[in-house]
């Protein structure tokens, strides 16, 4: 291009003085000066010409070298992004240090991508000590509210709830978490363990209050009752009256102590002396709505220890009275008692549907457990009764599938709490009279007989001699349909005459 634009000032100025030449001799100097000056803007244009030319192509081959640069760059940015990067983040999380990660590297060849490499580095390494750090405080958490749920907590409740302490001295008894949140926590726990236990003991010292009044009221008409039935023994009609009032009584006064024992009262009855377990088994029928379908075997002749004959017959009522609820209405309810070296074992067996494994896990929970009125779930009380008369007196119930198609129970009785009587078997008053109705429905016979048939069909006994032992040499009579409560009373009045009704009250029978 200089070339071109030289040639062409040399063309320009031959012409130009072949023209000034050319021209007169008197306009030779106005055409040189002319000539001059048009020399020096031509040159002056073509050096501008060549000077932009020149910085184009400079500027065209610097363009050129940046997008190459750019280029290797990206290249370079991808490599550190896709490999480079990774790469690293692997090494520092392994627990490697920045010169020794950044050593194992292979690094770019620009500087500012090495220098953004090592900051990377170094911000990752300061990341992966906060990440260290917060994982040991979360670890140390964790471990924390572990031991606060498993120990700590646990422990509270015991000192709060079982050993009855304030709640400073239960904090100070127990082992206090280090992050203050959790401190708080349990201190506010403790707090409302406290006031929760509080009124609870409130509430069940008032079921308990409430309960004693009912079997207070209860036992007094009872007695009311006895007297009642002494006095109006021979008129059939007010006798028969009298049996089922005495037997709803009976019923009321279970359910009281139901509610008694499971917020911490105690039964409504006490014995003094031995009770012969043919009066413990008769007593527990007489508690329940469906005695009539019971049916005991037994000859045993052991009694059970007076300070635990309350709790058996109690603890035998409500399974029996269990047993004929979740059997169908026609079906009978057996009774077997066998005396073994580790003590009486008593079972009930009934006809019903049975129990899936669930629901024998779950009633055998129940009678192992002692459960009170703020941890019962559900209306029935039955076996949480029976879980807390085990825990007293030392009983075991099991529960399993029954031959008949139901289910079984079996009650072992401690060899600690049966012993012999001290005389002849004579149950104490008030158990007689609660087994009334279920002596009644032992001596009414299955249907209409002769009269004959009748007199042999009655029981006679001995002073001294059980019910069971005056029946246990009769034939078992087939289960018929009930006769009314008029007949059954007329028939409990002859047996109450065969029996020998004239025969003084125990004054040591205990009952209260």
């Amino acid at each position: 291009m200089v070339v071109t634009a030289l040639g062409t000032m040399v063309v320009v100025a031959c012409l130009w003085l072949w023209a000034v030449f050319a021209t007169p001799a008197d306009a030779r100097g106005v055409m040189a000066i002319t000539g001059g000056l048009c020399a020096v803007l031509l040159t002056a244009a073509a050096a501008v010409i060549a000077h932009h030319v020149a910085t184009g192509r400079r500027l065209r081959e610097q363009a050129r070298a940046a997008a190459a640069r750019v280029a290797r760059l990206e290249r370079e940015i991808a490599r550190v992004a896709e490999d480079t990067l990774p790469a690293l983040g692997r090494q520092m999380r392994g627990g490697g240090s920045v010169p020794d990660a950044l050593a194992r590297l292979p690094q770019p060849p620009d500087g500012p991508l090495q220098q953004l490499l090592k900051a990377t580095a170094n911000e990752l390494d300061g990341l992966e000590r906060e990440r260290a750090i917060a994982h040991a405080s979360r670890s140390a958490t964790e471990s924390e509210i572990v031991t606060l749920t498993r120990d700590t907590l646990p422990e509270l409740v015991r000192q709060i709830q079982v050993e009855r302490k304030p709640v400073t001295s239960a904090l100070a008894e127990v082992r206090q978490p280090v992050h203050a949140p959790l401190r708080d926590l349990l201190a506010e726990t403790a707090q409302q363990l406290s006031e929760g236990d509080r009124r609870g003991a409130a509430v069940m010292a008032a079921c308990a209050g409430a309960a004693a009044r009912v079997q207070a009221q209860a036992t007094s008409l009872l007695a009311q009752l006895r007297d009642l039935e002494e006095q109006y023994g021979d008129q059939e009609e007010v006798f028969a009256d009298l049996l089922d009032l005495d037997h709803r009584v009976s019923q009321l006064g279970r359910l009281a102590d139901n509610i008694a024992l499971l917020s911490g009262g105690r039964s409504g009855r006490r014995w003094t002396r031995p009770i012969v377990m043919e009066s413990v088994l008769r007593g527990a029928m007489g508690r329940i709505s469906a005695y009539q379908r019971v049916r005991v075997h037994s000859t045993s002749t052991a009694a059970v220890v007076g300070y635990a004959a309350e709790g058996v017959m109690h603890a035998l009522a409500e399974l029996m009275d269990n047993a004929a609820t979740f059997s169908a209405h026609g079906t009978e309810v057996h009774v077997y008692v066998d005396e073994e070296d580790a003590g009486m074992v008593v079972t009930i067996e009934d006809s019903g549907l049975g129990m899936r494994p669930r629901e024998r896990q779950h009633a055998a929970k129940l009678v192992s457990e002692p459960l009170d009125l703020r941890t019962l779930s559900g209306t029935r009380l039955g076996l949480a009764v029976v879980g807390r008369l085990v825990d007293k007196y030392g009983l075991t119930v099991s529960f399993r599938p029954s031959a008949r198609g139901g289910t079984g129970v079996v009650m072992l009785i401690p060899r600690v709490l049966i012993t012999q009587p001290r005389t002849a078997p004579e149950p104490p008053a008030a158990i007689e009279r609660q087994a009334r109705p279920a002596l009644v429905a032992a001596a009414v016979p299955a249907q209409a007989a002769p009269a004959e048939e009748a007199e042999e069909s009655l029981p006679r006994r001995r002073r001294g001699q059980t019910l069971a032992e005056a029946t246990g040499s009769r034939p078992a009579t087939a289960v018929k349909p009930q006769r009314d409560g008029r007949e059954a009373a007329a028939r409990f009045a002859a047996f109450r005459q065969a029996g020998g009704r004239g025969r003084p009250a125990d004054p040591a029978s205990g009952d209260s």
